[in-house]
């Protein structure tokens, strides 16, 4: 974008093929500079398809409204965002009113009030109930937006991971902090589980699971009366022949995917000389044989071959003392820059593999579920890139060789992500993100989660 986008908006979706285009093209009409991020929890439709044609960028996430809403807040880098559910619809007034609002710069977060996209009389009681519970309880809900500056919300501790009335707890929480309004327009949702469930089952039933959850009742068991809606997968969705490059699914199952996990010999001076500035050339040697070992045992039960690619040539034996059989194959990296020695291992894997992915042996957030969300992405995508939190990446995968993705990127710089999309996109590649993670590189990385799960100390 020639303009730093001034609002990032985030489209939590699952099976949303029919509801995101509307949406969408709405959203097209903002006045602000705007990115619009679709957030996909593993859709069997043609929702990412949709994301795409409607100008959005997608990222797939883990499952979970709170788990992809915060995702996306995460990726995104905008200093305002709007939180909306994929079924929701914004008129030209609330269009207005939210470019009003963010470039004001007030500090408040701000809702909408909530209508249902249905001429019937029982759906305006439903709203007028609505206004009441927001007056008298507090109770807003995710389908009345959220529209809020990215530093209010890290600063009200985002959206916490809970199945169900993750929005109600946000909101709630940022009223007792005086810093929740109402804005004078509306979002207009769909009526669509009203309808499948019957209306007055479908308010019975909110009345009840809002009466436990004020009374203290735990989301997780709310969440277990509150049906699901998951639709199967419309044949031919997903990628297919005529709108991909690459091979169809039948090929896919027939040439496994391979994962390429790069790796140092894990000796002192050598490797993470940067967190071996605090810690010394030692430790950090130690922590990164710790993470290698990490790395390799979680990615174990991944669907692909795993495929160390060590460096220097001559290490092999010390490479596979240090990982063990954790690996089914080891191949030197050989001569030249990162770019070089990633597209030759790319290369060399593609002779037997049609989806091929690579990893470090530094980011311990990667686990074999995070291969299988790659390898899905793969299935609607020519690349998919999951971007580090210093402006690297920790995972590539792509469907088919892109030697154009690696040549003349800035390595071990914060650029790299940012370049490397770029380079994608004028090759006119499709672009599947996955969620933004940390690496290793240095002691302020080292978390207290990481440091529990590696065994050592901050």
């Amino acid at each position: 974008m020639a303009t730093d986008p001034a609002l990032g908006v985030v489209i939590p979706a699952l099976d949303e093929a029919g509801t995101l285009p509307g949406l969408l093209a709405d959203l097209s009409r903002l006045a602000l500079p705007t990115e619009l991020l679709v957030v996909d929890g593993g859709s069997r439709d043609e929702t990412v398809r949709a994301a795409r044609a409607g100008g959005a960028v997608v990222l797939r996430s883990r499952p979970g409204r709170a788990r992809q809403m915060n995702a996306g807040a995460a990726f995104l880098a905008a200093p305002w965002l709007l939180f909306l559910h994929a079924d929701s619809r914004l008129d030209e007034f609330a269009l207005a009113v939210i470019d009003r609002y963010v470039r004001a710069g007030g500090p408040d977060a701000a809702c909408f009030a909530l209508a249902f996209g249905h001429p019937g009389r029982f759906y305006r009681v439903v709203e007028w109930g609505q206004r009441v519970r927001e007056r008298a309880l507090g109770l807003v809900y995710g389908d009345q937006g959220l529209l809020i500056r990215r530093d209010l919300f890290l600063q009200s501790g985002a959206y916490p991971d809970v199945p169900l009335m993750e929005d109600v707890i946000l909101n709630r929480r940022l009223r007792r902090m005086g810093r929740l309004r109402t804005l004078p327009a509306t979002v207009t949702t769909s009526p669509r589980r009203y309808e499948e469930e019957g209306p007055v089952r479908a308010v019975l039933r909110n009345i009840r699971l809002v009466s436990r959850f004020l009374a203290g009742a735990d989301p997780a068991a709310l969440a277990a009366a509150y049906p699901t809606r998951r639709w199967p997968a419309r044949p031919g969705a997903g990628r297919t022949a005529e709108n991909h490059a690459g091979p169809s699914r039948p090929d896919r199952e027939a040439a496994p995917a391979t994962l390429l996990v790069f790796a140092r010999a894990p000796r002192p001076g050598a490797v993470k000389t940067r967190l071996a500035r605090t810690l010394g050339d030692e430790r950090a040697a130690t922590l990164y044989r710790r993470m290698g070992r990490v790395v390799i045992g979680q990615v174990a039960d991944a669907p692909a071959t795993v495929t160390v690619c060590y460096t220097p040539g001559g290490g092999e034996d010390e490479i596979r003392q240090w990982l063990g059989p954790g690996a089914a194959r080891y191949w030197p990296q050989g001569s030249g820059d990162l770019g070089a020695r990633m597209s030759r291992m790319f290369d060399r894997a593609f002779e037997s593999s049609s989806r091929v992915i690579v990893i470090g042996t530094d980011a311990p957030a990667v686990d074999d579920g995070t291969i299988r969300r790659a390898l899905e992405g793969l299935d609607s995508a020519d690349v998919v890139l999951g971007p580090s939190r210093d402006g690297g990446y920790y995972l590539l995968g792509l469907s088919r060789p892109r030697p154009e993705l690696f040549k003349g990127i800035r390595w071990s710089t914060g650029s790299v992500t940012g370049e490397t999309l770029e380079r994608a996109r004028a090759a006119g590649l499709d672009v599947t993100l996955l969620e933004v993670e940390s690496d290793i590189d240095t002691a302020a990385d080292l978390t207290p989660e990481f440091a529990r799960a590696l065994g050592c100390e901050v």
